[in-house]
């Protein structure tokens, strides 16, 4: 009898599986008939309605839907959550924000429940975005990824006067922080995604200011978002790598970082590699050095876990000298500018601990004379940089193969730059370690 009676059991809890959520009862509060109803989404608003991604769920069950498209659902009230999508285009893609048209719908067995989903460009996507020094039209300017296909001298599609533009990142909804370009400006401001698609006066909605950031020159140097959404600022003047944590990101004031890296020799670019380590360029030492991951939750005044000293190669050997941006390419390369020198440290290369000299596998140097700053890596792979007064330009994912003395496959020569700067995408490429990346 026993045995009957958990086989009765055994076989109710089958069906019951195999069932699913199809046969749960309804949600309270959307009444029907029962049974399984249809939910149809509706896309508008992008280029191509099938890249569309919502996650349609009740209390039972998630399922991300992409594209329009018409789902089975068992009888009750169901979340309408579009994601933010940003289709393949090189250089940079246009990122897309969706709106349903009700954030919960009521679906009824047997009766079709129709919803509309929106999406709109984000405003800052799209875009190459460089800090821009004397003589330009405006301290921020952004270009229209068509813009970039070429060589060309086009005018630049939003010149933003805003508190000065020097260093700067994307937090993931695409608002961008930048630092302030004179000690007139607030030291750290960020830029809603909102406002950065029209040229003109733009004015930060969160400004960082106070303690380490002040008393002295010159200030904030360089910004980097961890996989958390932490964001980091070197500090020059005092010797300084501060975190300030997305709660502290909400709003203006004078926040006390929660760690202080501090005892540095010129900090610089900032960059997280895959496993949340912090690589530093010190200006001031001329190294490339890493602090473990493991290391970033308290302030310290100790050494970095690895610092590297670039050399070029023999018979005469030359310190690479004053490193300034650091970026990581799809391959887990970091790229360092040393002084007008671009330089490739390898995976291989940023292992083991304690103070190394190497010789990077790659070394390229321009044709031109330049001091590049900032770089960044585009859809293609191709990396971003600044050239002489009035130019920048990009390096093929095939020149970055090599040393030698390159000219860019692409210079964009606009009346709008003065100096350009530090370099940004929103949204960054999926195969890279930056918090602002979006998938495919």
């Amino acid at each position: 009898m026993r045995g009957r009676w958990l086989l009765s059991l055994l076989g109710s809890l089958l069906f019951l599986t195999a069932c699913g959520s199809e046969d749960k009862p309804p949600e309270t509060g959307c009444t029907g008939s029962g049974g399984l109803g249809t939910l149809q989404l509706i896309v508008t608003g992008l280029p191509n309605p099938a890249a569309a991604k919502i996650q349609v769920k009740d209390s039972h069950l998630t399922r991300l839907q992409e594209g329009a498209g018409e789902l089975s659902w068992p009888q009750g009230t169901v979340e309408i959550l579009p994601q933010t999508v940003a289709p393949f285009q090189e250089p940079v893609r246009t990122a897309y924000r969706g709106v349903a048209s009700s954030s919960s719908a009521c679906v009824r067995g047997g009766e079709r429940t129709e919803v509309t989903v929106t999406y709109s460009p984000i405003a800052s996507s799209g875009k190459l975005w460089t800090s821009n020094g004397s003589g330009g039209t405006a301290p921020l300017l952004g270009f229209a990824s068509t813009l970039l296909s070429a060589s060309g001298s086009p005018a630049a599609t939003v010149a933003a006067t805003t508190g000065g533009a020097d260093g700067s990142a994307f937090d993931k909804e695409g608002n961008l922080w930048v630092v302030g370009g004179t000690t007139a400006d607030p030291p750290v401001l960020r830029l809603p995604a909102s406002i950065l698609g029209s040229s003109g006066q733009k004015a930060a909605d969160i400004t960082l200011k106070g303690g380490p950031l002040e008393g002295g020159f010159p200030r904030a140097r360089a910004l980097a978002f961890d996989a958390s959404g932490n964001l980091w600022v070197s500090v020059v003047f005092n010797n300084k790598i501060v975190r300030y944590t997305p709660d502290q990101l909400t709003a203006s004031g004078s926040p006390t970082p929660g760690v202080e890296l501090t005892g540095l020799d010129g900090p610089s670019g900032l960059a997280f590699d895959a496993g949340g380590n912090l690589w530093v360029a010190f200006t001031g030492s001329d190294r490339v050095a890493r602090y473990n991951a493991s290391r970033l939750t308290a302030s310290s005044t100790a050494a970095p876990d690895l610092v590297i000293q670039g050399r070029t190669p023999g018979p005469v050997f030359a310190d690479l000298r004053a490193p300034s941006g650091l970026a990581f390419d799809a391959n887990g390369n970091l790229w360092g500018t040393f002084d007008g020198t671009f330089a490739r440290l390898t995976p291989a290369d940023q292992q083991g601990s304690g103070e190394v000299t190497l010789t990077p596998s790659v070394l390229i140097s321009l044709t031109v004379t330049a001091l590049p700053d900032g770089i960044v890596f585009d859809e293609g792979r191709g990396m971003w940089f600044a050239l002489r007064a009035g130019e920048f330009g990009r390096f093929g994912p095939d020149q970055l193969l090599s040393s030698g003395e390159k000219s860019p496959t692409t210079v964009i020569t606009s009346p709008d730059v003065g100096y350009a700067g530090w370099f940004s995408f929103y949204p960054a490429p999926a195969d890279l370690p930056l918090y602002h990346r979006l998938p495919l």
